[in-house]
């Protein structure tokens, strides 16, 4: 014979006098943090960004735009008429992780070393907009924007060979694009690229800055593209049926 639970007299009485009406329709409680994060992302929508700005910049000695700007066009056509981020690939590289989880120790670092104060870090970071475009430093002092970066042991590694801040153009173009993207938004003549190597085993870190200082040239580049790039948008978007525009 299975036995069948019965509750007590007293378990009763606590079950009656509790209110479940609503519980279908109890919406998710979110933190300071995922709010914060969900209006970051928000303010992104519809505009091209620093961190993807080499997509736009290919091509240098032409006047056109790289072949492989057209699909990061295609995301921003996407976004402007569902009016939600455009969703691809949502695979994190190592880096990234390692990115979100020692950036903040990495800021404290630069600042230790520099003696230097930064504001709009961590959850307060802030999408600047200018130009028809945006960045997100990592953090900003009155002179400079700082880009943070944790990379693996041998990319750290390679970053340590830059003797000046234009090397960063040599060793990694991306960056350059995205450094210069922000110094433009933020309206810095200055920048430092920064790259903080932690071992997880060992718990050892290793910290390595750089001054990077505003290139015309490539700022005019930038411009240049994100300007053709915002044309063709809209020249897209105008092809499908009442789009939702939100820029």
């Amino acid at each position: 014979m299975l036995f069948t639970y019965s509750p007590t007299l007293e378990e009763t009485d606590v079950i009656q006098a509790l209110d479940f009406e609503g519980l279908e329709t109890l919406d998710e409680v979110k933190t300071e943090a995922q709010i914060k994060r969900e209006k970051w992302d928000k303010s992104r929508l519809t505009y091209f960004s620093g961190s993807e700005m080499d997509r736009l910049c290919g091509y240098e000695t032409k006047d056109e735009l790289p072949d492989g700007a057209y699909s990061y066009i295609s995301e921003k056509v996407y976004e402007t008429i569902f009016g939600e981020k455009y969703k691809g690939d949502i695979f994190e590289s190592e880096d990234v992780l390692r990115g979100k989880k020692y950036e903040l120790p990495a800021v404290r670092a630069v600042e230790k070393e520099t003696n230097i104060s930064f504001s709009f870090t961590g959850e307060n970071q802030k999408f600047f907009k200018r130009g028809g475009f945006g960045a997100t430093p990592d953090g900003l002092s009155k002179m400079y924007s700082l880009e943070i970066k944790c990379p693996n042991f041998a990319n750290h590694n390679k970053y340590k060979r830059m003797k000046k801040g234009e090397d960063l153009k040599k060793f990694e173009k991306k960056y350059w694009y995205q450094v210069q993207s922000e110094m433009f938004v933020t309206k810095r003549d200055k920048a430092i690229f920064a790259s903080f190597y932690v071992n997880e085993k060992t718990g050892y870190t290793d910290l390595f800055w750089i001054i990077v200082n505003k290139c015309d040239k490539t700022q005019d580049l930038i411009q240049n593209r994100v300007n053709m790039a915002n044309v063709e948008k809209r020249r897209q978007v105008k092809t499908y049926k009442k789009p939702i525009i939100i820029d």
